[in-house]
C-alpha cells in the first residue's frame, strides 16, 4: 500500500484548523495573507524583470542589425572601389573597421581563386 504523503499533511493541516482558537484562526489568515501578497509582490518584480530583459535584448538587437547594415554598405562600396575615408563618412564605421572588411574581401577573393 502506498501513502500519499500530500493528501495525509492535508488532513492534519485541517484537523489542525479545526483546534485553533478564533484568535489563532484570525492569527493564522494573516500570516497567510501575507505570505500571498509577498509572493505576488515578488511575481510582479520578476515578471517586471523579464519584460526589461525582453526590452533591452529587443534594443541590443536593432543595434547590432544596424552595424550590420553598416557594415555590408562599407562591404559594397569597397567591392565597388570607394575610398575608405568616404566610406567612413558614409556608414559612421571607423576607417580600423572598414580596413579589416577590405582585409575580409581579399581573404574571401584569395580562397575563391585557389
Amino acid at each position: 500500500m502506498t501513502i500519499n504523503y500530500d493528501k495525509v499533511n492535508k488532513a492534519v493541516n485541517f484537523w489542525i484548523e479545526l483546534n485553533l482558537s478564533q484568535e489563532e484562526v484570525i492569527a493564522y489568515q494573516s500570516r497567510l495573507k501575507y505570505i500571498l501578497d509577498e509572493e505576488a509582490k515578488l511575481d510582479d518584480v520578476k515578471h517586471m524583470a523579464e519584460q526589461k530583459g525582453m526590452q533591452k535584448g529587443i534594443e541590443e538587437r536593432k543595434k547590432e542589425g544596424k552595424i550590420e547594415a553598416k557594415e555590408e554598405m562599407a562591404n559594397n562600396l569597397l567591392v565597388n572601389n570607394m575610398e575608405i575615408d568616404f566610406i567612413s563618412k558614409i556608414t559612421g564605421l571607423s576607417m580600423e573597421r572598414i580596413e579589416e572588411i577590405k582585409e575580409g574581401l581579399i581573404q574571401n577573393n584569395d580562397n575563391q581563386q585557389r
